[in-house]
C-alpha cells in the first residue's frame, strides 16, 4: 500500500516495477491511494498498468475519505514510500499508528523522520526496492520488530508538542 501524491518525483513507475517483479511470484495486490496532480503523469502509470497486466494486481483509489485510511493501512501487509523529495512523510507515520510495517525511499528526510522503524531503498534501484519488499513480506520476525520500532516512533512523535500542533492544524485543513 502506498498514500501518495501523483506527481514525478513520488517515483510511482518504479515502485511499479519492482512490485511487478515481485508479483511474479505471489498473488498480492498493491493498493495505491492517490492524490492526482499531476494529470499527464497519471496517464502515464495508468498506461504501465495496462501494458505490463496488472490492472487486476493494482488498485487506485484517489480521493477517498481520509476516515477509510485507517482500515486500509490496518490490513496492509506493508507500507511502501517511493519519493525522492519529502519534508517529514506523516503517511509513513499514519501507517506505523496501524501496526503496518514500512518500506520506504532513503532520500531527504525521511530516515531522519522514520529512524529504525523503516526499512530503507534507493529510489531508483528497482530491483533493491523488491528485495525490501521480499524481507518484509516473508521475515516475521523483522515485521515484527518494524512494527515496534514504528510505535515507538509514533508514541515518541505524539509526546512532541509542535508535532502534535502541526498534525492539528493539517487536520483542520482537510
Amino acid at each position: 500500500m502506498s498514500v501518495i501524491s501523483c506527481v514525478r518525483y513520488h517515483n510511482i513507475i518504479n515502485l511499479l516495477e519492482a512490485f511487478n517483479l515481485l508479483n511474479r511470484n505471489d498473488n498480492l495486490k498493491l493498493v495505491l491511494v492517490l492524490q492526482v496532480l499531476d494529470k499527464s503523469y497519471f496517464s502515464e502509470i495508468k498506461k504501465f498498468i495496462k501494458d505490463n497486466s496488472l490492472k487486476k494486481k493494482v488498485i487506485i483509489f484517489s480521493n477517498i475519505n481520509i476516515d477509510q485510511l485507517p482500515k486500509l493501512y490496518e490490513n496492509a501487509k506493508l507500507y511502501v514510500f517511493n519519493s525522492y523529495c519529502e519534508v517529514f512523510g506523516l503517511t509513513s507515520l499514519e501507517a506505523m499508528s496501524q501496526r503496518t510495517p514500512v518500506v520506504i525511499s532513503n532520500e531527504s528526510a525521511l530516515p531522519e523522520i522514520n529512524g529504525k522503524a523503516a526499512l530503507y531503498f534507493n529510489p531508483d534501484n528497482i530491483e533493491e526496492i523488491n528485495q525490501k519488499f521480499q524481507k518484509v513480506l516473508y521475515n516475521r520476525k523483522l515485521q515484527l520488530k518494524l512494527i515496534q520500532n514504528g510505535l515507538n516512533v509514533v508514541n515518541k512523535k505524539n509526546n512532541n508538542k509542535n508535532i502534535k500542533k502541526t498534525i492539528k492544524i493539517i487536520n483542520s485543513l482537510k
